[in-house]
């Protein structure tokens, strides 16, 4: 029983330092891959998968090892074989590049942004001048709060619109200044 559970704990780790491994690699830090690290990790894992387990918090963590590592072999493959036909290519500092764009960060690439940012200024403003005409205040010291308080919305229902671009209409009703959000 012990002995399962220090298993796991060590294959769970092993499998922790391979993704490091292949994150070096596919950085540039490591001129190969880590084909043996991988070779001696699916072993053990189709050796205990042969094993029957009859704790089922063991089993249900060993298929959870087991999920974790055969997703990031299909990643590390896709990514290995986009190196191989071009479609990515390292830069000068060794990381990958997709063709034609810019650097690939290492969590993946960066979604556009949900906003523009001249946009959201001028909303911002618009937004001040209606609390202004409204009596409510409208010191320009707010304009910071207030654009940061718009930028964080714009994001919010961005992503619950799947990643649709916000733009924010300002408006005065019943003596109130309202903000609508619209997706483009």
């Amino acid at each position: 029983m012990d002995d399962l559970k220090t298993t796991l704990d060590r294959l769970d780790a092993d499998l922790v330092e391979l993704k490091l491994q292949y994150d070096l690699f596919f950085q540039g830090g490591r001129r190969g891959e880590p084909t043996k690290e991988r070779k001696d990790i699916e072993t053990r894992i189709l050796a205990l998968s042969r094993r029957s387990i009859i704790n089922s918090s063991d089993q249900l963590r060993f298929s959870n090892i087991q999920g974790r590592y055969w997703s990031f072999v299909n990643l590390w493959a896709r990514i290995v074989r986009d190196l191989e036909e071009g479609r990515l290519r390292r830069d000068k500092t060794g990381g990958l590049t997709r063709q034609g764009t810019e650097r690939i960060p290492a969590g993946g690439p960066a979604a556009p942004a949900p906003f523009d940012a001249g946009h959201i200024d001028r909303a911002a403003q618009e937004l001040l001048e209606a609390r202004r005409s409204c009596g409510l205040g409208g010191d320009p010291a707010e304009l910071a709060a207030l654009r940061e308080t718009l930028v964080s919305r714009a994001k919010e229902i961005s992503a619950s619109a799947g990643g649709k671009k916000v733009e924010f209409r300002v408006s005065v009703e019943d003596g109130k200044p309202k903000v609508k959000a619209t997706l483009s």
